[in-house]
């Protein structure tokens, strides 16, 4: 196994990898915005097991192939660039769609029914999160996570002076310990943002500004993947 002093400096560095802006940050931040709470529990989660199968990569020896395929590297990146491209057209086009079904509502009705339909549609649109938005939150975490540059260089760059020699199970071990030490930096995103989205529920341009807002991070973000 390892030494104690290998473990800790692992883990600080997870910690360091954790808490540094990034993609993954901001994908839960932006979600927990977007869907509260427990969306960004589940985008969280899908990026826990997106580490976890980095750790697996790392431990079959697999995370070597990026460095002896270059290319391969940089077909992950662009593949989840364009992903995050998709995320970002699909949280626009729901906020085009919230705008256009109010307007669509709203004609013909008093200005009075106006503000009643208005605050109904935006507590409708942040309470909606079902089963299928769970897992569809959670299966972008481990995409998100998976092509993250960030995290593919720390395997590549950092990992290696401390699983040379070892078992698979230890290097499996020493690995699983970043997504592990990700969870403080991910739980202070999740509440920060559901406390943002609570604290905003009542106002009626709330749900459309946050759909656009995601849009705009989900778009640097992949700018970001790209650099």
């Amino acid at each position: 196994m390892f030494e104690l002093n290998a473990v800790l400096t692992v883990a600080f560095a997870g910690l360091l990898l954790s808490a540094s802006p990034g993609p993954s940050m901001a994908y839960v931040l932006s979600r927990s915005v977007q869907y509260g709470v427990s969306g960004g529990m589940a985008s969280s989660l899908g990026l826990a097991m997106g580490g976890v199968l980095h750790a697996f990569f790392a431990a079959m020896g697999l995370s070597l192939l990026a460095v002896k395929f270059p290319w391969l590297l940089q077909l992950v990146k662009y593949a989840g660039a364009i992903y995050l491209l998709y995320l970002a057209y699909d949280s626009f086009m729901s906020a085009t769609k919230i705008e256009e079904d109010e307007i669509a509502e709203l004609n013909d009705t008093s200005e009075a029914e106006i503000s009643v339909i208005r605050a109904k549609n935006i507590q409708a649109q942040q309470t909606s999160i079902g089963k299928n938005d769970i897992v569809r939150l959670f299966i972008n975490g481990i995409i998100i996570e998976l092509s993250n540059p960030k995290t593919i260089i720390f395997f590549l760059s950092f990992m290696p002076q401390f699983v040379e020699n070892k078992s698979t199970s230890a290097v499996f071990f020493l690995s699983a310990l970043i997504p592990i030490t990700a969870i403080p930096a991910d739980l202070l995103a999740i509440f920060a943002g559901g406390m943002i989205a609570n604290r905003l529920r009542q106002r009626a341009w709330v749900t459309r500004s946050i759909n656009f807002a995601v849009a705009l991070v989900l778009l640097v973000i992949a700018l970001l993947v790209l650099i």
